[in-house]
């Protein structure tokens, strides 16, 4: 009788475990090392920017003038705001500005864009270069170097239209109430556009190509083909530009408080330059008002905040 030996036994493969195993996260920003990373990114933000934000909130419930003392005043700032003339005109300019500068910069910026994007891949970088250029002098040096130019006896300005046989159009643009904000906007869209067409252009070169051969194809021309195909695919893009122009008007400062110091007669007073001028006493008989000037802060930030969420909710199509 011969005996059979049994089959080696063949191993199995273990069976799986019922459900999925939870995987766990390589770093958390809980764990030691995670907060190791993130803390001087969180003691920059709380020292530089919370700290400072709390701060003026607490000073604009204050009377006080930075040196001495300061007693509680409760809403007495944001109530003299109510009857101040100047913080009017101040907000008045502000809000022109902004409204002016936001549409000038992106229609202005959005077709130098199109034009350029539309000619010879050559020419396009001298064009953008040129375009560029006054971008890449920060506010203060280019209200500086205009505020010379537009001098009214040794200006350049004036010089150049007397040369062209304009010497009638020659004017003390900046010493005069109806001119000095108009010159202020142009000098800022002489500085700025060249940096929003540079960004626009960046947009178009990510456009899908058949998209637009298509509708050269059905005949759309090149007005057509702009308003309705290009600048809906760009509106994502248009939206962040006229983000950044309405916070940048709102905390107008640079080119104003350079070229005309505000005046003359508050004609192109900002918030910001009247903030300013309150906290060092400029204008209030060498008296620093911190706490009317830390009221007109506040004012501003909540402005821009209230601006931003509406802009981003108008993004999101909630508005």
């Amino acid at each position: 009788m011969t005996t059979t030996t049994p089959p080696p036994t063949l191993r199995t493969a273990p069976t799986a475990r019922r459900g999925r195993r939870r995987q766990r996260p390589l770093i958390g920003w809980s764990t030691p090392t995670g907060l190791a990373f993130v803390a001087p990114a969180l003691l920059f933000f709380g020292v530089f920017i919370a700290y400072p934000v709390l701060r003026t909130f607490w000073l604009s419930l204050t009377r006080s003038d930075g040196f001495g003392g300061s007693s509680f005043a409760g809403l007495h700032n944001y109530g003299v705001m109510l009857t101040d003339p100047i913080f009017r005109q101040a907000a008045w300019v502000t809000l022109v500005y902004t409204v002016v500068t936001t549409v000038l910069h992106t229609a202005l910026a959005l077709l130098l864009a199109l034009v350029v994007h539309a000619g010879p891949r050559r020419s396009a970088v001298v064009y953008r270069t040129l375009v560029f250029l006054p971008a890449a002098v920060s506010l203060t040096v280019t209200g500086l170097l205009w505020r010379i130019g537009l001098t009214p006896v040794f200006g350049a300005f004036n010089r150049v239209l007397e040369a062209v046989g304009l010497g009638a159009l020659q004017h003390e643009w900046l010493g005069d109430t109806a001119t000095v904000l108009p010159t202020i906007m142009a000098v800022s869209l002489w500085q700025s556009t060249g940096l929003f067409m540079l960004i626009f252009y960046a947009a178009l070169g990510n456009i899908d190509t058949s998209i637009t051969e298509s509708a050269r194809i059905d005949g759309a021309g090149s007005l057509r083909e702009a308003w309705s195909i290009t600048i809906p695919m760009l509106r994502p893009v248009i939206e962040v530009v006229v983000m950044l122009n309405v916070l940048n008007g709102l905390k107008l400062f640079d080119l104003n408080f350079v070229m005309s110091s505000g005046g003359p007669l508050h004609a192109s007073e900002s918030l910001s330059t009247y903030t300013y001028l309150l906290t060092f006493g400029s204008s209030t008989g060498g008296v620093p008002s911190y706490g009317y000037g830390s009221a007109i802060s506040v004012v501003v930030f909540l402005v821009a905040g209230v601006a931003t969420l509406l802009l981003y909710r108008f993004r999101k199509g909630e508005v």
